[in-house]
C-alpha cells in the first residue's frame, strides 16, 4: 500500500479534493505545511499543492498541480467518469471552471486593496455564469444530484469541495460569495453537495470539519 504527503498551505482552496480522496482511500498520508516562501524552490514548479508518493518498494513519485493531483487520485479509486471521451472532456471543462473561481479567491487574497473591488466585480459574472452553466448540466442529468449517472464521481466531489470551503468562515474568501451557490439560486449545485455530504466517500473528511 502506497503513503503520501501532501504539501500544501493551511487553506481550504486547491488541496481539498485531494485531501477528500486520501481519506476516503484509508492510505496513510500526511498534511505538510511548508515554510514559504523559503521552500519554493525545493517545489517541483515553485507552487503547491504537490503529491509525494511512496510506493510499497521504496519508489517516490512527486506530482504538482491541483488538477493533475486530483485526477490521479481520482483514477486510483475508480471515480474519474467512463462513459466516454466526451463525458470525459466535459468533466476536464467543469472541473477546470470550479479551479477558475477558487483562482479568483486567491488572486483577490493577495491582490493590492485597490484592485480588490475590480476582482470582485469580475467573480460576481463568473460565478453568475459559473451556476447558469453547471445548473443546466445537471438539470441535463435528471436533477439527481451528479453530474453523470447516478453515482458519485470525481465531479461531485470537487463541487462539494469548493462549496464546502466558501461556506466555512474563512477570512480568505470574496465576501458574500456562498450567496451566488444558494439553496434559492443553485438548487442543482446543492442537491450535488447534500449527496456527496451524505455518501461514505465524503464521510471521513465530513468527520474532519465538526
Amino acid at each position: 500500500m502506497s503513503t503520501y504527503v501532501l504539501r500544501y498551505f493551511p487553506i481550504k482552496a486547491r488541496a481539498e479534493v485531494a485531501r477528500i480522496l486520501l481519506l476516503a482511500s484509508g492510505d496513510k498520508f500526511t498534511n505538510v505545511i511548508p515554510d514559504w516562501p523559503e521552500e519554493k524552490d525545493n517545489q517541483p514548479l515553485g507552487q503547491l499543492p504537490v503529491l509525494i508518493e511512496t510506493l510499497e518498494d521504496g519508489t517516490e513519485f512527486e506530482l504538482s498541480d491541483s488538477i493533475a493531483i486530483e485526477k490521479y487520485l481520482a483514477r486510483k479509486s475508480g471515480l474519474l467518469v467512463k462513459t466516454g471521451p466526451m463525458d470525459t472532456a466535459r468533466e476536464d471543462q467543469l472541473s477546470s471552471q470550479i479551479k477558475d473561481v477558487i483562482d479568483m479567491h486567491i488572486a483577490h487574497m493577495y491582490a493590492p486593496e485597490d484592485s480588490r473591488e475590480f476582482i470582485e466585480s469580475q467573480y460576481r459574472s463568473k460565478a453568475e455564469a459559473f451556476v447558469k452553466y453547471h445548473e443546466k448540466i445537471l438539470a441535463e442529468n435528471g436533477s439527481n444530484g451528479h453530474y453523470f449517472g447516478s453515482k458519485t464521481t470525481y465531479m461531485d466531489i470537487a463541487l462539494f469541495a469548493f462549496i464546502t470551503g466558501i461556506r466555512q468562515p474563512n477570512e480568505n474568501v470574496i465576501e458574500g460569495c456562498a450567496d451566488y451557490f444558494s439553496k434559492k439560486n443553485a438548487p442543482g449545485i446543492n442537491k450535488v453537495c447534500e449527496t456527496v455530504q451524505a455518501s461514505s466517500i465524503a464521510a471521513p473528511y465530513v468527520a474532519t470539519l465538526k
